[in-house]
């Protein structure tokens, strides 16, 4: 972790990156069927608003990530009347073949060349991808458990050994937490407890250190980009532990010392579900103090400097889809966050109502389409 984490950032040499060659729906969101080629470079998606634009950077993200890119249930991503979704995309350099399958009442599932693969999850690290859109902006905007999320998937979506111990995790204080309601109207022995408070203690002290390692390096790599997008003031990050947890041995001593307020609480006060990010610029909590321009611009900064940790750990530029935020940027946000694009990104999928939003460094090598009551064709 400390070794991949701590790469020397260089120049795209080294591995091809990872490209989406065709993208295929069969009724997804409004799609009843879509077969759209994309092209290594930009990709430009412009329409009015309302025009389900969204949907076709989110089909790309639910392949990336293996989750729909508004939270939702899967089963309100399936077209009205049809009993099931289906996503895939062919992948270069190796015309790799990856789908996932949303059935109502049924749990996704995840292929690869068309073989059935044991766990969604198992589709994470084939198709890296960044998404930055204006839901975002709750990253900063909103409470602790918004910037945990974004911690746990990017850490998820790098790294297989954080997934091991976020999924082991979050099995194991869902237990642990239905022990504690138990409690309330009968004795429990402290021996029910104690195999999943040190399964809480091993994993919740591992994802802790890989939290914060991975932190130092974003902040190392987001404060030039933040720099770049006209800021103009210092980024700063750090983990905020909220309880004395320090390790494994600590955190399963906190456990057992607290059960019984946890008893009277309903829920488990020590574990890395309840840290934070801390983002502040200019030395001021961007959360209470940040003006939405401050806010946006970290944000900004922040999935810039993913992209770049991402591309240091797979050896090539992720896949770059931006949803509808150009036209909240001002003018020097907006060329810099161009500039940024054009630099960085070996692939990018941008929606906008206009083309023209994209700027003229986008636009001259992009391919463009246009969407229109759900119909995509070429502008």
């Amino acid at each position: 972790m400390n070794q991949e984490l701590s790469k020397e950032n260089g120049e795209n040499s080294g591995p091809s990156p990872i490209l989406a060659r065709t993208l295929r729906l069969r009724h997804f969101r409004n799609y009843g069927e879509l077969d759209l080629d994309l092209t290594p470079g930009f990709t430009i998606v412009a329409g009015p608003n309302a025009q389900r634009k969204t949907n076709l950077l989110e089909a790309l993200y639910l392949l990336a990530t293996t989750r729909l890119l508004r939270g939702q249930r899967d089963a309100e991503a399936i077209e009205d009347n049809q009993a099931e979704a289906t996503v895939s995309a062919e992948l270069d350099p190796f015309g790799t073949k990856i789908g996932i399958r949303l059935e109502r009442g049924v749990r996704k599932r995840a292929s690869l060349n068309e073989m059935n693969l044991p766990r969604a999850s198992d589709l994470l690290g084939r198709l890296p991808c960044i998404c930055i859109s204006t839901a975002d902006m709750e990253i900063v905007r909103s409470d602790p458990s918004a910037r945990r999320l974004f911690l746990d998937l990017e850490l998820s979506a790098l790294y297989p050994a954080y997934l091991r111990h976020f999924s082991d995790y979050k099995r194991a204080l869902e237990q642990r937490n239905s022990l504690l309601r138990a409690a309330r109207e009968q004795v429990i022995p402290a021996e029910v407890f104690e195999p999943w408070e040190d399964t809480l203690a091993t994993h919740g002290s591992a994802m802790r250190a890989m939290r914060e390692t991975y932190i130092r390096e974003l902040a190392a790599t987001a404060m030039p980009r933040h720099a770049e997008l006209g800021g103009g003031e210092l980024l700063a990050l750090d983990y905020e532990v909220r309880d004395t947890g320090d390790d494994a041995i600590t955190t399963l001593a906190a456990l057992a010392n607290g059960r019984a307020g946890d008893v009277a609480r309903g829920g488990t006060s020590v574990g890395p579900h309840r840290d934070d990010l801390a983002i502040s610029v200019g030395s001021r909590d961007a959360r209470t103090f940040g003006s939405q321009g401050q806010q946006r611009t970290a944000v900004l900064a922040l999935k810039f400097g993913s992209m770049a940790i991402a591309q240091r750990v797979h050896g090539a530029p992720p896949l770059l889809l931006l949803d509808d935020i150009l036209s909240d940027l001002d003018v020097m946000r907006r060329t810099a966050l161009t500039e940024l694009v054009v630099h960085h990104a070996a692939q990018a999928v941008l929606t906008c109502t206009e083309a023209s939003a994209a700027g003229h460094a986008i636009l001259d090598q992009a391919q463009v389409f246009s969407v229109c009551a759900g119909q995509v064709r070429p502008a």
